[in-house]
């Protein structure tokens, strides 16, 4: 025999003689089926526990001329992830934990605060890191003052950026191709008759 689908509302679950009877109002002039189901599968089709009364379900079972098995009972009004999305959805979720973990700003700037007033309290190193910054604003002033009393250049460049500029070589051309060579095979061959002359 074929396996029978039907969907009802589940409206009671009896148990006795060592069967569970579940009853299911079909909506149809049958009126109430009731299903029986072993402990065993009562408990595999329904492993949370009993299910939800007054629910609509979808219910599969196969009958026979001796007895009646059912093979599942899914509440229709269940959240359902398809199975093929499992291993997506668990690779999604570690993803948002990673995202997290890597986006936890609160614990990267207590850190960097840590290092910063490790920094401060250090006065030897801030004596170190003033020396330097007061260095590069002199720097900065020097240059500024070069320029303001440059003429040509000199007001768009250092003394010592001119010095690398002038320090540059331009890449000489390979040996054996001078440019007269060139200009000679282009003259030579503007001299060739074109066709029609």
């Amino acid at each position: 025999m074929s396996n029978t689908t039907i969907q009802g509302k589940l409206v009671q679950v009896a148990r006795g003689n060592g069967l569970y009877m579940l009853s299911v109002e079909t909506g149809r002039a049958d009126g109430l089926l009731v299903l029986p189901a072993t402990a065993e599968q009562y408990h595999l089709l329904f492993p949370a526990g009993d299910p939800v009364l007054n629910d609509h379900y979808e219910i599969t079972f196969k009958q026979t001329p001796e007895q009646i098995k059912l093979l599942s009972v899914f509440d229709l009004a269940d959240e359902v992830v398809p199975a093929e999305l499992v291993p997506t959805l668990i690779t999604t979720q570690d993803f948002d934990l990673q995202g997290e973990e890597f986006m936890d700003t609160k614990k990267e700037a207590a850190a960097l605060e840590k290092r910063l007033a490790a920094i401060r309290q250090d006065e030897s190193l801030m004596q170190d890191i003033q020396a330097e910054v007061d260095q590069e604003e002199q720097q900065r002033l020097a240059n500024i003052k070069a320029r303001q009393e440059g003429q040509g250049i000199e007001q768009l460049f250092t003394e010592e950026e001119i010095a690398n500029m002038n320090a540059y070589k331009p890449k000489t051309q390979p040996q054996g191709a001078s440019l007269s060579a060139r200009t000679q095979v282009a003259t030579d061959a503007n001299d060739l008759p074109m066709e029609g002359d």
